[in-house]
């Protein structure tokens, strides 16, 4: 109960360090120990053999029978590939119906692969949306190699693994690929699988990338930065060609039942609004086609179950039988249709970054197709197809449909060009020979994945791959901005400081932007992640987080958000060399009072403030909360501060006013409401602060002391734990509070109480004799309660001419009711203050480096 102890204990917490928790290694050089661990442990007569003629490549892909379409191009680019490497094939099921594969490559299964993944020169795996791939998360974790990406998203089979055999797959790969906004996003998880890739931990853990359009390397840029894909390869999608045959169409018109004469349109693939399958049949039923006996409109696939599926049931009827749904088609049934197709049309929607097999499908037997350059369709080559605008219309479609119905010559040049840009661009001896040299490029790249081969050279693994971490950051990857709030991991003493700390930080949590907000905090090792806190601090689960080691690299911010006057510099040399590496480094300065004004505060606090400041001024940036606190930190620098060249880059920004936005505190206590009666029923005038000897708590207790004597029937309320070095005043407050109806003393009160009060009070009494900024000033004015505050230049930077300023606060305090009774008092109408939004992202701004 004593304060004295209490601000010893607090002073003790300072100098302690929060319990390590978890591994010793950050999570990216875990990572790479993983791997190094896998590689030093392999058998060593894995590496021993004789080198063969073509390197080793482990192909890690779904094979056929599994029903996978990955797996069955695999199936054609095998014997293509196989020309330039030995291959071997990492399966999760032995059986595999391929005969060329049976006879040419070693079927080895993954517990397998894991045990003897240093024979192999080069890996190469092939990543999907479907299940089949669900096992090459961890795989690729502990044994990379180069990466096909043939869907971009991914977060299919993220949800996926989070439901069967991964737990929290799902939040921690969506949380490293986006941050807490994504995490903290409200939307049901089907929707939040459609609007977010939760690819980044593939990507980072690839030796290389391969995709199948430029629009994949797009939306790298667009989620993860402009450089993201930069140094990845595009190739064709392959396709084996098919030869054109006169009798094909023929025969297969016969086995499906269609007359020679017909003009038959097909539509491939599964329907759903991303194939955009009833604005097809909208201009289908809006031509002439519809009146035509001999337009035949046939859906090749099933139809989706839900609403769409029953919207498109509806629509059907209306093509008076000459709209047509297959279901489901297997290899035969689609194969017959594309052969006896006059045209393909193929529209796109919501596109995840895949390429239409469907569409190259087409184009390799001929087909004139239809496509929208949506996605990966607008980077096909166009001589092969008959390319609409991505938001086309109606009308536009209807031309193309029409066109191709009245010139069968343009079908066929058409179809014909479309052919050629297959076996010239797609064949599997083409895309071939372009996985071979992106494999070799990567292969070349310097990277961390060449110290593999020389794990065996090296006894300490958790150096190297600590080491590595620092040397090799993983790419893509958004920027961190690194937020030290170890005051409010460690203990929440809920001062003005953590109002500041609780309001950016949400509004920074907030920004869906190319920045990682990483809240961290100090221990023995140096920062952790504050992932546990910061989910609390949302309101969401925290079962997934691992408040893991800090990784750090160039280009990311470190800035102290919170103040915690020993974690600083105990961890100097740390962040020192963060700064020497590239990180920039700043922080937030709330004051300077314990050095400028050490009488105020408890010994020995003057020396702490100091070294606190010694520290924080050799790094990068400051940011002050007010233009007072900036000039007092430039005299400090003049006059004791660290020489340095450049110089302290010194920023200000004031902070926000609407309490509501700063994560308040809510709930009132016991007997709160007669208490607030009270103080409305009589002009109250409103403290707002810790109790401690700069607030000038004991100076307007005096005044008060005297104008109650004098017979002013007014208020006092104090709202402030008690602080340090107020023992007596303590007392004095609590004597009066016995026998002074009029003196209030609210300790540990909510915000949301305070907010009431703002709203009953006469006036806020603004006393401090040194301050860093005052906040209840601009707080109050919010709240167009009238300020009366001392006559420091702080309160004249923040209230200007909208305050009553006093020296001597008795008579100061008759004069102001005078004036208040005469509607002649400063009105805080006009004082300037901004949101905490607006605070927050003028302090966003300054901390990434961005100027006005």
């Amino acid at each position: 109960s004593s304060p004295r102890l209490r601000h010893f204990l607090l002073r003790m917490v300072d100098q302690l360090d929060a319990p390590a928790v978890g591994p010793d290694l950050s999570p990216w050089a875990a990572r790479i120990h993983r791997a190094l661990s896998i590689a030093a442990a392999a058998d060593a007569t894995d590496t021993a053999d004789a080198p063969a003629a073509r390197p080793r490549l482990a192909y890690v892909s779904p094979l056929p029978p599994e029903a996978s379409g990955i797996g069955f191009y695999s199936a054609e680019l095998l014997p293509a590939l196989g020309q330039w490497y030995e291959i071997e094939v990492i399966v999760t099921r032995e059986e595999v119906e391929d005969a060329w594969i049976r006879e040419h490559c070693p079927i080895r299964t993954v517990e397998w692969f894991r045990a003897h993944a240093a024979r192999f020169d080069r890996v190469l795996y092939h990543f999907g949306n479907s299940p089949f791939h669900q096992h090459m998360f961890a795989l690729l974790d502990e044994i990379p190699g180069v990466v096909a990406l043939h869907d971009f998203f991914l977060s299919g089979i993220q949800a996926h693994r989070a439901l069967f055999g991964a737990p929290h797959a799902w939040e921690r790969a969506l949380y490293a690929s986006h941050g807490f906004p994504a995490l903290a996003d409200r939307a049901p998880l089907n929707d939040k699988v459609i609007r977010y890739p939760v690819n980044l931990p593939v990507l980072q853990a690839s030796k290389g990338v391969i995709v199948h359009s430029e629009y994949a390397r797009r939306l790298a840029s667009q989620w993860y930065g402009e450089d993201a894909g930069r140094d990845w390869t595009v190739l064709p999608h392959l396709r084996v060609p098919v030869p054109a045959r006169s009798e094909a169409r023929a025969e297969a018109r016969e086995a499906l039942g269609i007359a020679a004469d017909a003009f038959l349109v097909c539509a491939f693939g599964y329907m759903g609004p991303v194939k955009l399958n009833d604005r097809l049949i909208d201009a289908w039923l809006a031509s002439p086609l519809a009146e035509d006996p001999r337009a035949l409109l046939v859906f090749v696939g099933e139809r989706e179950q839900g609403e769409y599926g029953r919207q498109i049931a509806r629509m059907i009827p209306r093509g008076a039988g000459r709209i047509r749904v297959t279901g489901w088609a297997d290899a035969e049934l689609f194969r017959r249709h594309l052969r006896a197709a006059d045209i393909g049309v193929q529209l796109r929607a919501m596109s995840r970054g895949e390429t239409s097999g469907t569409v190259l499908d087409c184009m390799n037997h001929g087909l004139a197709t239809i496509v929208n350059a949506h996605g990966s369709l607008a980077d096909l080559d166009p001589e092969g197809l008959w390319m609409l605008p991505d938001e086309f219309d109606d009308r536009e479609l209807i031309d193309a449909l029409l066109t191709l119905r009245q010139d069968a010559g343009r079908r066929a040049r058409l179809g014909e060009a479309a052919r050629a840009v297959v076996a010239a661009r797609h064949a599997p001896e083409v895309c071939a020979r372009r996985y071979a040299e992106a494999i070799e490029r990567y292969a070349a790249a310097p990277g961390w994945t060449d110290f593999l081969a020389k794990t065996r050279e090296s006894a300490d693994l958790e150096a190297l791959a600590g080491t590595l971490a620092r040397d090799f950051p993983p790419a893509p990857r958004r920027r961190q901005l690194l937020v030290d709030v170890s005051a409010m991991v460690w203990i929440d003493l809920k001062t003005g400081i953590q109002r500041v700390v609780r309001a950016v930080l949400g509004e920074w949590l907030s920004y869906d932007e190319n920045w990682q907000v990483e809240p961290v905090y100090a221990v023995s090792e140096g920062y952790r992640y504050a992932r546990r806190f910061t989910c609390d601090f949302l309101g969401m689960a925290k079962d997934w987080a691992e408040d893991a080691l800090v990784d750090a690299w160039p280009g990311d911010v470190f800035f102290g958000l919170d103040f915690h006057n020993s974690a600083v510099p105990d961890r100097r040399e740390l962040l020192e060399k963060w700064r020497d590496a590239g990180v920039r480094i700043g922080f937030l300065v709330h004051d300077l009072l314990p050095v400028t004004h050490p009488d105020f505060f408890l010994e020995g606090s003057a020396p702490i403030h100091q070294r606190w400041l010694e520290t924080i001024t050799v790094f990068d940036f400051a940011v002050c909360v007010s233009r007072s606190t900036a000039q007092a930190l430039e005299d400090w620098l003049a006059a004791s501060g660290p020489r340095r060249a450049p110089p302290l880059r010194i920023e200000c920004s004031h902070s926000g006013a609407d309490l509501a936005a700063s994560a308040p505190t809510s709930g009132l206590p016991p007997g709160a409401v007669a208490q607030l009666d009270a103080i409305r029923a009589k002009p109250s005038f409103l403290m707002v602060g810790t109790v401690e000897p700069r607030k000038g708590h004991a100076d307007a207790l005096d005044a008060f002391d005297t104008l109650w004597k004098e017979g002013l029937d007014i208020n006092l309320v104090i709202v402030g734990k008690e602080g340090w070095m107020v023992d007596a005043l303590a007392r004095r407050l609590r004597a009066y509070e016995a026998h002074e109806p009029r003196l209030f003393w609210l300790q540990d009160i909510s915000d949301e109480y305070l907010e009431r009060l703002y709203a009953v009070a006469a006036a806020l009494l603004a006393a401090s004799h040194a301050e860093g900024f005052g906040l209840p000033l601009i707080e109050a004015a919010r709240h167009r309660l009238p300020v009366i505050a001392r006559d420091i230049p702080v309160f004249r930077e923040v209230a200007g001419e909208y305050a009553y300023y006093f020296d001597d606060l008795a008579p100061a305090l008759k004069t102001w009711l005078e004036l208040f009774r005469q509607g002649r008092h400063p009105a805080p109408d006009g004082m300037p203050w901004c949101t905490w939004k607006e605070s927050a992202r003028r302090l966003w701004r300054l901390s990434i480096g961005e100027t006005d």
